[in-house]
């Protein structure tokens, strides 16, 4: 198993407010060396330090290989070319990991959608529906043409709580006017995160309870 140039990777990494997650490219690989582009926020490079250890992964969706794999990583150099690269040595061996599965039900919730560039720089807001949710993602529905793992910061509420997240268009759900983008959540505080499980098991309790009613 191994990655190989232009694959989209994750890199996740302890940061001062708890744990980062950027999404990047890798340029170029050999042997147990992965370069990828430095992570951008906001236009900026993202400032990770040579010596620090980080979990790579990237998820394959081609048939046989399906699923999503993982390794550690040492950031070994930093080249400041005209995209920005780190240089990264493997500490392992690629492994074949569990994705966390999480209740999805349908919902009705009115979103602020901040699309952003691949220099992470934000673009205007935009109103979007969520028409389902999860503690993974969410199904967005929205007058713009997202692309396939274009990312965004997304805010909205559940019950009293307001949730802010950044997250990706993972796949296109078709419909009957085009189609809805599923969305998995990239960085969500956990409390946040638990917010919305916390809702989700309370709309499973209300639609069940429809249910119910409806039979008898």
């Amino acid at each position: 198993m191994q990655v190989v140039p232009n694959q989209l990777v994750e890199l996740h990494l302890e940061g001062p407010g708890g744990p980062q997650v950027y999404r990047t490219r890798v340029e170029d690989v050999y042997d147990d060396i992965v370069v990828v582009g430095a992570p951008l926020e906001q236009g900026a490079v993202v400032p990770i330090r040579i010596g620090t250890e980080l979990r790579i992964e990237f998820k394959l969706r081609g048939p046989g290989q399906e699923g999503r794999f993982s390794n550690r990583a040492i950031v070994e150099k930093r080249f400041r070319t005209t995209i920005p690269l780190l240089q990264m040595r493997l500490l392992g061996q690629w492994e074949k990991t569990q994705e966390r599965m999480f209740v999805r039900v349908p919902v009705h919730l009115d979103a602020v959608v901040v699309p952003l560039t691949e220099g992470g720089e934000e673009l205007p807001a935009e109103p979007g529906l969520i028409r389902n949710l999860s503690g993974g993602g969410f199904l967005l529905r929205s007058t713009r043409a997202f692309e396939l793992d274009e990312e965004m910061r997304i805010s909205f509420r559940v019950g009293t709580e307001q949730i802010m997240a950044k997250a990706y268009v993972a796949r296109f759900v078709p419909t009957d006017e085009g189609h809805d983008f599923g969305c998995g959540f990239l960085e969500i505080a956990e409390n946040m995160r638990k917010a919305v499980i916390r809702f989700v098991f309370r709309r499973q309790i209300e639609l069940a309870e429809i249910t119910r009613e409806d039979i008898t």
